[in-house]
């Protein structure tokens, strides 16, 4: 699927963008580095459909710095609920996010967020080689990245800390995570929502200043080596929190 195809094609069908010919070209006066502010305040979805209103903003959406996919864009509203309605939004979300991922530049970009709000949990993994080879590019200058209910495999872990060398937030929230280890030389904060892992049993990172933990499970003791680190949250269950040692905090007020 031509992503921009779809989007001039839904278009037209509404009749054109509502946008004058003088307010376009006022617009693609801008430099590049505006315009991409101007869009990274959409979902990419959005985003993606700026393509239409101009030659100039065809491909602007490739070199975002920043992407929000959204798996709620896909929810048709008002409509009656099924299973087939809910597969073919869900394989519209799908098709969309693949081809977004592969077409856009993404060791360009600085924040990604990726939420479905549903059952379902995509795999967060590269699907080919030359994709995979990407996502371990040193020169990948992600700075935010943002995971709901997304299945996380072992190698994530080591994309963190191989790959994502200027990654300074980092959110995981309803996510089933099947690595053991967050390592990293540059997270400053990361908050962990309702994950269930089965072993974490290290967060290790020089740099960082703030640890979120609310809800979820994990089946392991788990050291955490943060001796920066000036904010801890602990909002989980009794068993879940004597599980996990922050001995090495020396940075944190002792009570």
């Amino acid at each position: 699927m031509e992503i921009e195809d779809t989007a001039t094609k839904r278009a037209r069908e509404r009749g054109g963008s509502g946008r004058s010919a003088s307010d376009a070209d006022q617009l693609s006066a801008l430099p590049d580095s505006l315009l991409h502010t101007i869009i990274s305040f959409l979902k990419a979805r959005q985003a993606v459909q700026t393509c239409v209103l101009a030659t100039r903003w065809r491909h602007l959406w490739r070199s975002m710095p920043c992407l929000d996919v959204d798996h709620d864009e896909f929810c048709r509203t008002g409509a009656a609920s099924s299973k087939d309605r809910a597969n073919q939004e869900w394989e519209d979300f799908e098709d969309f996010t693949s081809n977004l991922m592969h077409r856009c530049n993404v060791a360009l970009l600085e924040s990604l967020s990726l939420r479905v709000t549903h059952s379902r949990a995509p795999g967060f993994r590269p699907k080919n080689k030359q994709h995979a080879d990407g996502l371990s590019s040193s020169s990948w200058r992600l700075e935010r990245l943002h995971l709901c209910n997304v299945a996380l495999d072992a190698p994530f872990g080591n994309h963190v800390r191989s790959a994502c060398r200027s990654l300074e937030d980092l959110e995981l929230e309803d996510c089933t995570c099947a690595f053991q280890a967050i390592t990293s030389g540059s997270l400053k904060s990361l908050v962990l929502k309702n994950c269930w892992w089965n072993y974490l049993t290290e967060i290790t990172s020089p740099t960082l200043k703030r640890l979120v933990v609310a809800g979820g499970s994990n089946n392991a003791p788990c050291v955490v080596v943060a001796p920066a680190i000036a904010h801890l949250c602990l909002d989980v269950p009794l068993y879940f929190a004597r599980s996990i040692s922050v001995n090495r905090m020396p940075s944190l007020p002792r009570l």
